[in-house]
């Protein structure tokens, strides 16, 4: 099995609680779940251990919002588990099955408790759609409890558009109107929440600091995808995992990339991600650069179990961030025995192991020195397993 993540419980003294749903079930039909599905995941399914038939499930749908059977979370959260970490399929669920609109009608009738607290965890669902929140719980009575990932779409607006750093805004505007806690990934993204808030007037606590871990289940006798056995036989393999946006700097690596091209001393690139926005200088590089073609790899549906695999074969992670709230690709990096290159970045300082390669993410020379470094016989990675 792959590592799973895991966080501490978080806190809640209500006896009851309403999980918001909405990215898991937007979400529900890719095979691989990035770092906020996957924390989503993990506090949904411990909240629902925790509280059993005292946890709800709410979901923005069209048109409104709606609650979902617990029985059908609870079987959509376990068959994302398997498909995500073990690559099991789809757990005994109709991932794709439409929503029992009439259900879900009859749901909004149940009166809302005021002995309970209202769990987000997402960036998505209730507080994206301004006066939500107000027609779920119009006397604002409910604990409200937040876990932030990071504060990119306010602090860094040129790798965001216009309608994302809105929303986003009105996310954290929407949950301060009422009784609401904050828990942050990271202590770096704990400061700036908190030197934001402080920017608005609200009257919050501190945020709560709760970094996610990895268990350390086995990953031994998983293979390599098969797709990708060839790229591992060519010679050394660095990996980047991420969703491929201007943020996480590939157009840096994909330069380098064609520059060790040139002068015959480039190693293998795996790019480990789907293609996400504002990237068509990325996307000319990578469809069009015949220089880069041997040397550069696309994976985009890769399991958790099958990254890995992959993890434990690369000779080293590449994470050349501009921006980032925790980093999960190094916590995964990490458990896996390897060497990570990273930008110097506060929440990557965080989580880093000790032999970390720390660079500015404009270093171009630096990191070419660094790769062409671990590229080498004598420095070559020997993956625990």
């Amino acid at each position: 099995m792959a590592h799973r993540l895991t966080l501490a419980p978080l806190p809640i003294t209500t006896s009851k609680v309403v999980f918001d749903v909405t990215r898991l079930y937007r979400n529900r039909l890719p095979a691989f779940g990035t770092g906020i599905d996957r924390i989503d995941l993990a506090i949904g399914l411990e909240l629902a251990a925790r509280f059993g038939d005292d946890c709800r499930f709410v979901h923005v749908c069209f048109g409104g919002f709606a609650e979902m059977s617990g029985d059908h979370v609870r079987s959509l959260m376990k068959a994302l588990d398997l498909r995500w970490h073990d690559g099991a399929g789809d757990g005994g669920v109709n991932l794709a099955a439409p929503l029992a609109m009439g259900r879900m009608r009859a749901a909004l009738g149940r009166r809302i408790d005021a002995d309970a607290t209202y769990v987000v965890a997402s960036h998505s669902g209730l507080p994206q759609r301004e006066g939500y929140l107000d027609r779920f719980d119009p006397d604002r009575k409910m604990q409200r409890l937040a876990y932030i990932h990071d504060l990119i779409p306010l602090e860094y607006p040129e790798y965001q558009t216009a309608r994302s750093r809105l929303i986003f805004r009105r996310y954290l505007s929407e949950l301060a109107k009422g009784p609401v806690s904050f828990v942050a990934n990271s202590a770096d993204t704990g400061r700036r929440l908190a030197a934001y808030a402080a920017s608005q007037g609200w009257s919050v606590d501190a945020p709560l600091v709760a970094i996610p871990e990895l268990s350390s289940q086995s990953i031994v006798g998983h293979d390599l995808p098969k797709s990708l056995e060839p790229v591992f036989k060519k010679g050394p393999v660095f990996t980047v995992l991420g969703t491929i946006e201007p943020r996480k700097n590939h157009l840096l690596l994909l330069n380098l990339w064609r520059q060790m091209a040139e002068v015959g001393e480039a190693p293998q690139l795996l790019i480990i991600g789907k293609r996400g926005w504002m990237n068509d200088n990325i996307v000319a590089l990578l469809d069009n650069c015949a220089a880069i073609q041997p040397f550069v790899t696309e994976a985009n549906d890769l399991t958790d179990e099958e990254i890995a695999a992959v993890l434990a074969h690369s000779r080293a992670l590449l994470f050349p961030s501009f921006a980032e709230g925790l980093g999960i690709p190094v916590l995964e990096a990490n458990a896996a025995g390897l060497q990570v290159i990273a930008s110097d970045l506060p929440a990557i300082r965080e989580i880093a192991s000790e032999d970390t390669v720390f660079l500015n993410p404009l270093d171009g020379p630096g990191w070419r020195t660094a790769i062409l470094a671990a590229a080498t016989p004598e420095t070559r990675h020997v993956a625990a397993r």
